[in-house]
């Protein structure tokens, strides 16, 4: 059975675990690396996507996905009222070697009752851009009616910058 909770810390065996399930991914597209040049390795991106995490824990929050052989997601955001922004993920295949549960019933319904639990009505995910793993995947959740709710996109362009911000003085 699949359960979804709200975590107030992040045991490090897991997030190592889950982080190096889902690296791979991660550098396919599903995070925006491009945004960070000086991230350059594995450990350095390891220690910036756990300061994310660890920033969401007070700033939003994080919810943890298990079944009985252990944790399979690890998903952070933040909450405005009754809606939630989705802001990172990271997720490993299950004891059967895989991600298949994504679009079970047991997830759907689990997530269902966890939104309902925590007061949300309605969400956003912020993917890295079209094509890339995350806005595929909910694509593909949306097409099979495996969402849970309907999907609108919304493309923005943001694009890392070395510039610094200028300050303007009017007198």
């Amino acid at each position: 059975m699949i359960r979804f909770e709200t975590v107030t810390t992040i045991d490090d065996t897991e997030f190592d675990t889950l982080f190096n399930a889902s690296l791979s991914v991660l550098d396919e597209g599903a995070y925006a690396w491009h945004l960070f040049p000086e991230v350059d390795t594995a450990e350095q991106k390891k220690i910036h996507i756990r300061a994310a995490y660890d920033r969401l824990l007070t700033e939003g929050f994080v919810w943890r996905v298990y079944d009985d052989d252990g944790v399979l997601l690890l998903n952070a955001g933040t909450q405005t009222g009754n809606r939630a922004t989705f802001l990172l993920g990271l997720v490993k295949p299950n004891a059967a070697g895989t991600k298949s549960y994504l679009y079970t019933d047991d997830f759907n319904n689990a997530r269902n009752a966890y939104w309902a639990e925590i007061g949300i009505t309605g969400w956003t995910i912020e993917t890295a851009g079209r094509n890339t793993p995350i806005h595929n995947h909910f694509s593909n959740r949306n097409s099979t009616s495996k969402l849970g709710a309907s999907m609108n996109e919304e493309e923005t362009t943001i694009e890392y910058s070395n510039h610094k911000p200028m300050n303007l003085e009017l007198t």
